[in-house]
């Protein structure tokens, strides 16, 4: 695999972070992941599948897109370090975008991350996380979804 993107266990990522952030990164991931998929039909290419994915017949996203953690091999470091768009999070994903847009292989595994519980207690219903959860989806998303048809920076 040229990159990974590791995806949460969805019993602790449901039972571990905070209610508004699960739900929240949920969408983003089923946006971004239908998004993908047609961008990913439109060229031809096929589409990641997760390993160690046991949750019987629903259906959930195929990457953990809002999940932070990734891994690429360093011969393709230059996307990342050539990105000139941002410093955030999507100095993360519009360089997997364009990997997967390359046909890099990227997929995903399932790991039981236990979130620290100090984060669920500060950040469950309080409005100013809240709101950094629907700022990620306004700004970030849009920004991933562009970069399937953006011009490639390298």
């Amino acid at each position: 695999d040229d990159v990974i993107m590791p995806w949460r266990n969805q019993i602790l990522f449901r039972s571990m972070y905070p209610i508004e952030q699960y739900h929240s990164e949920m969408y983003g991931n089923y946006y971004l992941d239908n998004v993908a998929k047609e961008e990913m039909k439109k060229l031809k290419l096929q589409y990641p599948e997760i390993e160690g994915h046991g949750f019987g017949p629903r259906k959930y996203p195929h990457l953990d897109w809002h999940f932070g953690p990734f891994a690429f091999r360093a011969k393709h470091i230059k996307l990342w370090t050539e990105y000139k768009g941002g410093d955030s999070y999507d100095a993360q994903l519009v360089p997997i975008v364009h990997a997967m847009r390359k046909g890099y292989r990227v997929s995903s595994r399932e790991i039981n991350y236990r979130a620290p519980p100090e984060m669920q207690k500060q950040e469950e219903e309080n409005t100013f996380f809240i709101e950094k959860r629907l700022a990620q989806l306004n700004d970030l998303d849009p920004k991933v979804k562009k970069a399937w048809t953006e011009e490639f920076y390298c």
